[in-house]
């Protein structure tokens, strides 16, 4: 198929369809993404499609990252290696109205088991295990929706375009990445780098930022090993290219260098039996902030709470400590001095079991780096009266400036997969600060100045 030259840049999604002898309709879809024919010739902002998460989750044929052959009904053996040249499972393209988060959003009774409605309602219909975790339709949609009805004009790229161009978004003031942004090669984050060390900014309207993976065979094959001691790379000199998290020692680049927050510090909040009863909003700290410049917040209010649930699933932060009633980064993972914590919302690493195994966990040893592949716990879990529990912490609204002189890049996180349901739920708090962002960073880059950072 040639593309006709007048087609504006955007995400296509191809519908394929059959009908059967007995007159049924079988289908089934796959995307494309078109790129500008000149990059920021009609926008300053570029809109990034988190194609590497979606190929960690995609199970046609059977396995993906999480799950595949082996193991056992508790602990499941992922698929190292992976094809890119197969399609996508249903769901993680188009999904019906109504299909269920990753995430119950309903009040959990006392003493009830923790449930995903999204895992029973993919069983039931048909549809990718998977799909509440990476579908397009539950997050990039959902924003891009929202984007193009309020008047921005965006150019569409993916990170595959970013693997084998880190010089792409160099012309544009703005990138946006949302929704269930996990994984990322080497190529992919320098491109991001290079964008801001050319003074563009960067919005992360996103969570779960954790895995390197690489790409193998010509790129068709996708390469996410989770346990570095098993791939080939460990121990060369090549080793910082291990498919693992971005934040082990042998790769030496922590993600908070780049966007000061990190999903290795804690992960998920509403999910399963992690803080399932949070209030699915994030508590602002920094009122002051100019990303809630009018929006009237006060220190203490809580935005995107329930029914909307923006800080859940999976979510981005760092270790922190207060003073004074306000949070800073400590720095120990990386995160810069500098870096302000807008908003926070309660997280853990794992889930917390009250049903002392009589019940199955809602993640297996694959998504949970605090258990290995044979069931035994990594040191991730800290005691507290005399009990076995998850690492605790917080997700977060935070933003940097990669420099003192203003004109430098500068990085805008709210970090959680959920942010987009704000969007699409109209909460107005959310909005308001989503285009306050997309504003500033987006507009003219301000003249330098050699005033200090305050």
């Amino acid at each position: 198929m040639q593309v006709p030259s007048g087609w504006r840049s955007g995400f296509y999604v191809v519908i394929v369809r059959v009908r059967d002898e007995d007159g049924g309709i079988f289908e089934r879809e796959h995307f494309f993404v078109v790129k500008p024919a000149t990059p920021a010739g009609a926008t300053s902002i570029a809109f990034v499609v988190s194609t590497a998460t979606m190929n960690a989750y995609n199970d046609w044929g059977g396995g993906n990252s999480y799950h595949g052959e082996g193991g056992t009904p508790r602990f499941k053996k992922a698929f190292p290696r992976t094809s890119l040249l197969r399609p996508w499972s249903r769901g993680l393209i188009r999904l019906p109205g109504g299909a269920p988060r990753a995430v119950s959003t309903a009040e959990l009774a006392p003493f009830a088991v923790p449930s995903l409605p999204a895992h029973a309602y993919a069983h039931h219909y048909g549809f990718a295990r998977d799909y509440g975790d990476a579908s397009w339709a539950l997050y990039g949609k959902l924003f891009i929706e929202w984007a193009e009805a309020a008047g921005y004009t965006l150019d569409y790229y993916t990170l595959h375009d970013l693997h084998d161009d880190p010089h792409a978004l160099e012309p544009y003031r703005l990138s946006i990445v949302v929704g269930h942004d996990e994984y990322s090669s080497w190529p992919m984050r320098q491109a991001i780098e290079n964008q801001l060390a050319a003074g563009g900014n960067h919005a992360r309207f996103a969570g779960n930022n954790i895995w390197q993976v690489r790409y193998e065979d010509g790129g068709t094959t996708f390469v996410n090993h989770k346990d570095e001691t098993t791939d080939p790379l460990f121990g060369t000199d090549q080793q910082r290219f291990v498919s693992n998290a971005w934040d082990l020692p042998c790769v030496g680049w922590p993600l908070a260098h780049t966007f000061g927050l990190t999903g290795s510090n804690v992960i998920h909040a509403m999910y399963g039996g992690a803080a399932p009863r949070a209030s699915g909003g994030f508590t602002i700290y920094r009122p002051w902030h100019w990303s809630l410049e009018g929006s009237d917040l006060y220190f203490g209010d809580l935005i995107g709470g329930r029914p909307d649930c923006i800080a859940a699933y999976e979510i981005d932060g760092c270790d922190f400590t207060m003073r004074d009633g306000l949070p800073y980064p400590t720095g120990r993972d990386g995160a810069p001095a500098h870096l302000t914590i807008i908003a926070m919302a309660p997280a853990v690493q794992h889930e917390e079991d009250h049903f002392n195994g009589t019940t199955a966990t809602t993640m297996n040893s694959v998504a949970n780096p605090s258990i290995k592949g044979d069931g035994t716990e990594l040191p991730h879990l800290e005691e507290h009266e005399g009990a076995r529990h998850p690492k605790y912490g917080a997700g977060m609204i935070a933003s940097y400036d990669r420099g003192v002189a203003a004109g430098d890049g500068t990085m805008f996180v709210a970090g959680a997969t959920d942010w987009v349901v704000g969007l699409q739920r109209r909460n107005w708090f959310v909005e308001k600060i989503t285009r306050n962002v997309l504003d500033r960073l987006s507009g003219p880059r301000p003249a330098a100045s050699s005033a200090p950072r305050v």
